[in-house]
């Protein structure tokens, strides 16, 4: 993994910072086995790779070179479903609509998206500050003070509700004193 990250320039301790937080989200998130834990590691430390072809679009490049790319020590499968995280990232859901029927790959999207959404706020972050937790709707309750203090977090859940509407989820966010 390191290879692939020096090769395409990604840089690290923002792709470290990224698997962690997702992964820190995706426990919270209790999915009912691990099988898309280790996908969920890879696509968050991978998610800028299509930024060599294109800063507009860079979802949609990482993807298809992820998906095609000889990647020794990866499982066709593996690559499959981190070219859909990856995917998944930003921008709307229909993309991915028909594997959001799986829990736990819409968990792991669901901790991808929010770990790069906190991660490019520049936000200080203490999980202490949100609960959050997905069954047929997204609930999530974070702190008020959190909120006023960080605008740019507001903004981003705000497009979240919006865009997991799209795809029939009901996304709530209820903000505590």
């Amino acid at each position: 993994m390191d290879k692939m990250l020096a090769m395409f320039h990604i840089d690290r301790s923002r792709a470290i910072q990224v698997a962690d937080m997702a992964r820190s989200i995706y426990v919270q998130l209790k999915p009912a086995s691990d099988v898309h834990a280790r996908q969920l590691i890879w696509s968050s430390l991978m998610h800028e790779v299509g930024m060599v072809v294109s800063h507009t679009d860079y979802h949609k490049h990482g993807a298809y070179m992820i998906e095609h790319a000889d990647m020794a020590g990866f499982t066709t499968r593996e690559q499959r479903v981190m070219s859909k995280l990856i995917l998944s990232q930003k921008g709307n859901l229909r993309k991915v609509s028909e594997s959001l029927v799986d829990l736990d790959f819409a968990k792991a999207v669901l901790a991808l998206r929010l770990s790069i959404m906190f991660m490019h706020s520049r936000a200080e972050f203490d999980f202490g500050d949100f609960s959050l937790r997905m069954k047929s709707k997204i609930e999530m309750e974070i702190r008020q003070e959190w909120v006023t203090h960080h605008p740019t977090i507001s903004f981003g859940l705000q497009k979240e509700i919006e865009t997991w509407r799209e795809v029939g989820v009901e996304f709530l966010v209820r903000a505590n004193a």
